[in-house]
């Protein structure tokens, strides 16, 4: 009876990460992830989305109406230009967001099962204990982030003196005047737009989380395997001089039989991760981009002198900055933890060397797991500094040419 208590525990403790994603995703039925909600969260995910759509239509009319210059009146200089077509970005990416997190988080019911049967069948790893805490602290570390981002660029639209009974109209014509002018104001349009801009930054911050914490899990798995292998070999220099017998060889064949096959489960699944995600892997990655050069523009044109205006445009850039490193560093830790365990198997004895360990050696050198962005470039840290570069080029090109 006890034992049994202890295998139910440590089954628990082994699928912790699966249960911790899957309260993250039932949380999202709140802003338009139905998947695990009921009928009422399946209406709103279509009432949100008809809207979105609604207001992206809206919003590539008006750009439409300016790049045409059919729009003559004074909002058609270059910074306002830019505002309809970031603002057209914005909500086309709170579209795609939706209708791909949305498929993401479905398509998460097919990948937890292949990925618990990762987790218990075959070689069985000690869970990770503290997958949940960190899970954790991530989720909570962005939302309080993207809170106080989002606070600051209300208080930035509004400024500081902007009397209670006028800051909602103020507000909506400074953050959305590429769609509303003061004359087509009306209280019956601020509003669902209001609530379609809060909705459109939640899944921009959510698309971002859903990479990070899947990475972290694989990553996590991964952790496991290499301590193993670093385990193993340990105990193969301990008794490097030690003559195995039949059985013991045999024994001994047989684990890292297994280890290998290990590998090669949690490569297929990386693989299916990726095949699953990789849209939405590519809409991030060029979505935080276009906005990290479009705020590095803006700063190097022109930074109101106001100082609220100054806090939120650094604030916004070293948070937007940060999310995108992270997004891509935690995806490009799943490669870069899939060949940790080569250095241990290359310091493994000669003696204990087998045909396993020979085949796991050519397995890890030569299989590239990575993740991507639907195979159109591999999310690695070499990554990170080729885009930091291409930035660093645009920038450079913008402060000699801008005018």
């Amino acid at each position: 009876m006890k034992n049994k208590k202890t295998s139910n525990n440590t089954r628990h403790r082994r699928d912790m990460f699966l249960r911790t994603v899957l309260a993250v995703f039932t949380a999202a039925r709140w802003f338009g992830i139905p998947t695990y909600g009921g009928s009422m969260a399946l209406y709103w995910a279509i009432v949100l989305l008809i809207m979105l759509i609604g207001i992206e239509v809206a919003a590539i009319w008006k750009l439409i109406r300016a790049l045409t210059g059919v729009a003559n009146y004074a909002y058609g200089s270059t910074s306002a230009l830019i505002g309809r077509l970031s603002g057209s970005i914005f909500y086309g990416n709170a579209v795609l967001s939706l209708i791909l997190c949305w498929r993401a988080v479905n398509t998460w019911k097919k990948l937890s099962v292949n990925w618990l049967r990762v987790e218990t069948k075959g070689l069985l790893l000690s869970p990770d204990a503290r997958i949940k805490r960190r899970i954790t602290f991530v989720v909570s570390f962005i939302i309080l982030c993207a809170i106080v981002e989002h606070t600051l660029s209300m208080i930035s639209a509004t400024g500081l003196d902007c009397p209670p009974e006028e800051y909602f109209e103020r507000y909506i014509l400074s953050s959305h005047g590429f769609l509303l002018h003061t004359w087509e104001y009306t209280l019956w349009l601020a509003i669902p737009i209001f609530i379609l801009s809060k909705s459109a930054t939640i899944l921009w911050n959510f698309q971002d989380l859903i990479i990070i914490v899947i990475s972290m899990g694989l990553t996590s798995r991964y952790r496991r395997l290499n301590s193993f292998v670093e385990h193993v070999v340990r105990y193969e220099k301990r008794d490097e001089n030690t003559n195995k017998l039949g059985t013991e060889f045999y024994y001994q064949l047989n684990v890292w039989r297994s280890i290998r096959e290990a590998f090669a489960q949690q490569s297929a699944l990386v693989r299916q991760v990726d095949e699953e995600l990789g849209v939405l892997f590519l809409l991030s990655n060029l979505n935080n981009l276009y906005f990290i050069c479009l705020q590095l523009y803006q700063g190097i044109r022109k930074v109101d002198g106001v100082l609220i205006n100054r806090i939120y445009y650094f604030y916004s850039l070293g948070w937007l900055l940060l999310r995108a490193c992270t997004v891509v560093l935690a995806a490009a830790d799943v490669n870069l933890y899939s060949k940790r365990a080569l250095p241990f198997l290359f310091s493994c004895p000669s003696s204990a060397y087998n045909i396993e360990i020979h085949r796991l050696k050519n397995q890890l050198t030569h299989d590239n797991i990575a993740l991507s962005a639907m195979g159109f470039f591999y999310l690695d840290r070499q990554k990170l500094l080729q885009v930091a570069a291409a930035i660093v080029k645009y920038e450079l090109i913008l402060i000699q040419y801008d005018k």
